[in-house]
């Protein structure tokens, strides 16, 4: 028994002096919802694109079941999770219901946390399995991919010991207040750190797989700026990792709790949208050329100026020539030989509008028009 009368007012500490249970709940589903429309939105384009699935939907469909199971374990440890924080802020007095609350929160954590790390390495294996197609033609590149896939599951692997040796013995996990002492304290802290180490330590080398080939591409500079950004979006999951792990750790070294599962929510959401969006790049792309030729058709695409006294539109009486080149790299489907074979495959499509002057098309009768077909690099 506390020796203390419990306080209902007594301050809390961490992310529960902002948020509630109620809100607690709304970002756990929120986050899982906005994740579940962009999986759904990749599935849909990708068998639209394929007719079929390819090996990193998949992963994507595990980590989505794997993210779905955590939302409903997350949910059902609410009462334990929250009288454990009352508990420690002194809201509530310990009674005969205090050992198994502890015991139960631990039983429902034990689960979230292995949850966690599956979907991130999930996403991690969708990615390497996109990438696998672009650096199979390069061997030394071929050879780093198998060295990184072995480093990341040897870095999952250490998450799952780690958390599983947090407790001497492993047993007294599951024991109310057994796993207490300062070395095992400082265990859960270092479990945090090591867990975002390795997990921002294999993000790294995982999107330097696809950017080492970009030198070997005969592509502008600005189009391998973009392409570079394309292959780093792994970045934006790394930014929250190390958010979530500069709140979840108190300045007394201890873990928060309520922090731990809001910043999880919103990390495996991320890196759930960050793994959809792939695939939505044909898409947007369609999108932005289906938008740019309706324009052209309305009169809104390039000018035609008429030479004065010659005709207009794109004859040899015209005044200038524009090329307009769109190139991409299609890391969403299969339809190309190239890409079957491991290739990257480089669609460019060109539209060119030749335009001379009048005394020009007196010396020339024909316009240049200069035709490039698909390249496989």
């Amino acid at each position: 028994m506390s020796a203390y009368p419990p306080n209902p007012n007594a301050p809390l500490t961490g992310a529960a002096q902002t948020v509630d249970e109620t809100g607690l709940l709304a970002v756990v589903w929120v986050c899982f919802s906005v994740a579940t429309a962009f999986v759904s939105l990749r599935l849909v384009v990708r068998f639209r694109q394929n007719g079929s699935l390819l090996v990193d939907d998949y992963w994507i469909i595990w980590a989505w079941l794997c993210s779905l199971t955590m939302a409903i374990l997350q949910t059902e440890q609410m009462p334990s999770l929250w009288y454990s924080t009352y508990l420690g802020a002194g809201r509530v007095a310990m009674d005969q219901d205090t050992t198994w609350q502890l015991e139960q929160l631990t039983r429902w954590q034990f689960p979230i946390i292995k949850l966690f790390w599956t979907i991130l390495w999930s996403i991690k294996a969708s990615f390497m399995a996109v990438f696998f197609r672009l650096v199979k033609p390069f061997p030394l590149l071929r050879r780093l991919w198998y060295g990184v896939a072995v480093f990341t599951f040897l870095a999952y692997i250490g998450c799952w010991l780690a958390s599983s040796l947090t407790c001497s013995p492993p047993s007294d996990y599951f024991r109310a207040g057994a796993c207490s002492e300062p070395h095992e304290v400082w265990m859960q802290k270092f479990n945090v750190i090591y867990s975002t180490t390795v997990d921002i330590a294999s993000d790294l080398m995982i999107m330097a797989l696809p950017i080492a080939i970009l030198p070997s591409l005969q592509l502008d500079v600005r189009r391998k700026i973009g392409l570079g950004v394309a292959f780093s979006l792994g970045a934006i999951i790394m930014s929250v990792a190390i958010v979530r792990m500069t709140q979840v750790i108190t300045a007394s070294g201890m873990v928060d709790l309520v922090g731990l599962a809001i910043w999880g929510a919103v990390e495996t959401a991320t890196a759930l949208i960050v793994g959809s969006l792939p695939p939505l790049k044909a898409l947007l792309s369609r999108s932005v050329k289906k938008y740019s030729s309706g324009n052209k058709s309305h009169g809104y695409g390039t000018a035609r100026t008429p030479a004065p006294g010659g005709r207009g539109g794109y004859g040899p009486n015209s005044v200038s020539r524009t090329v307009m080149v769109a190139e991409s790299i299609p890391l969403d489907d299969v339809h190309t030989s190239a890409q079957k074979d491991g290739g990257i495959y480089v669609q460019r499509s060109y539209e060119t509008t030749v335009e001379f002057d009048e005394a020009s098309s007196r010396d020339d009768d024909e316009a240049d028009i200069v035709k490039k077909g698909p390249r496989a690099l």
